[in-house]
Order: structure tokens, then sequence, then C-alpha cells
């Protein structure tokens, strides 16, 4: 591995890597959790350990080719083991790990809000899970994963005032959105683009494909594309491809 390609993925994966290690080992040595939900279906002594033996072989894996799904993966798998297992405050920073996650990297695409619904559902399913600790327990994590929830949206909401000063002028003056707010669906169709256009348009806000990347796949010169993209800056009032890409991000691009 060369020093170019240590990046923050796999140093996370590492050090992630390692934490699960170290839980595995602690796992084997404990006695398991006979009053976890859990042991009622199998031996947490076994279960325990053996989950986390299965996710640090997956960290392991993203040392070497970070992908963001089994981030997630992993994320949820220890959330809800930790929740069920009285550790829950350990699982609800999991949890709203995998959920910032998703949204800064775009995980799922335009599918983000449905996998998050599915993940709330399940991480309020495991919280309920904790009531075998006592059902004190459980009402103190709910509240304090609903209290993550308003902080983080707390944060987000102050990150985003801050940062729009440093958006192109192209980009927060932008009037050819005007009827739609930022997550809303918009559809490429409804701004009169030609299918080739919005072909490559697509490629690149969900795929992020370059000039070159797209003059390969679709068999046709760069200027080509270059000249596409340009007309495509004219619907839009934008004079460039990162100005287009920050406008669209902010919403749900459809064909």
């Amino acid at each position: 591995m060369d020093k170019n390609s240590i990046n923050k993925e796999r140093v996370v994966s590492f050090v992630g890597f390692i934490f699960l290690v170290v839980a595995a080992i602690t796992g084997f040595l404990w006695d398991g959790d006979p009053y976890s939900i859990l042991h009622r279906m199998m031996d947490t002594a076994i279960l325990i350990p053996w989950t986390h033996v299965i996710c640090a072989a997956m960290a392991f894996f993203l040392i070497f080719k970070p992908k963001n799904i089994f981030f997630i993966v992993i994320l949820n798998i220890e959330s809800i083991l930790s929740l069920l297992t009285n550790y829950t405050q350990l699982g609800i920073f999991f949890f709203w790990a995998s959920i910032i996650l998703i949204f800064v990297k775009d995980i799922f695409k335009n599918k983000n809000k449905l996998v998050i619904s599915i993940l709330f559902f399940i991480h309020f399913l495991a919280l309920l899970g904790s009531y075998t600790h006592g059902w004190k327990t459980t009402f103190l994590s709910i509240g304090y994963s609903a209290f993550c929830f308003v902080f983080y949206s707390w944060i987000y909401s102050i990150l985003k005032a801050k940062l729009s000063c440093f958006l192109p002028s192209n980009v927060s003056n932008n009037q050819t959105i005007y009827n739609k707010k930022p997550g809303q669906i918009i559809k490429l169709s409804d701004y009169n683009l030609t299918e080739r256009q919005i072909t490559f348009v697509l490629e690149n806000i969900h795929n992020n494909l370059s000039y070159k990347e797209i003059s390969d796949k679709y068999f046709v010169s760069i200027s080509t594309v270059k000249k596409t993209f340009a007309e495509v800056y004219k619907i839009f009032n934008v004079t460039k491809l990162e100005e287009l890409r920050i406008l669209l991000l902010q919403y749900q691009v459809k064909e």
C-alpha cells in the first residue's frame, strides 16, 4: 500500500478494525448478557464475540477496499448489538454515525430517505428491545437518541448557514429552480434537456464521472461531452461543472 492510498477511510477502517478485535477478545472473555433479549435465541457468550469477529473481518477488508455501504452495515450491526446488550450509549452513537455518513456521502443517492426510514425503524425496535435491562434504561435511551437527533440537526443547520457564504454566486442566487426546496425531487426533463444532456448530467451527479470517463463510456469525443454540458450550463445559468454539481446536489435529481 503506497502513501497515496492511505486516506481517511482507510484510517477509520484500521482504527475500527482494532476496536472490533479488542471487543471480540473481550467478548470471548465475558460470560455474555443473560438479560439481553438476544440470549433467548442464542447464547450471547457466543453471539456477541462472533458478531464482533464478523464486523472486524469486514473492517479489515475496508482497509484495502473502502466501500461506504460496508461502513453503514458494520455501524448498524454494532449499534443493534450494543443496544440489546446494555451498551446503549455506544449503540446510539453507532446509529447516528451511520446516518450522518449516509447524508455526507450521499451513499444511497435517491433512496437515502427510504434507507434512513428503514434504519430508524430498526433502531427504534432495538431501543424497545433493551427493555430486558429495565424500562428505565429504555426510556433514557429513547430520550438520548431523540436528543442526538435534535442536536445533530441543529449543528447541520448552523454549518449549512455558515457554508452558504462559500457558494458561488451563480448557485446561491440561482433562480432556475425557483419552485423547489433543497431535498425535493427535480426532473431534468422538466427543463427541456435532451436525452443525451440528461444522461450526461446524471452520470456526473450520481456516478461522479468526469468528462473523460463519460467520453469513454459513451464512445464520444471529449469535445462533444464539453459541448453538451455547455448547453446545460446555459439552461441552469451556471458557468462550469462544479457550479452545476453544487446546484443540483441540493436536490433529488431524476430524469
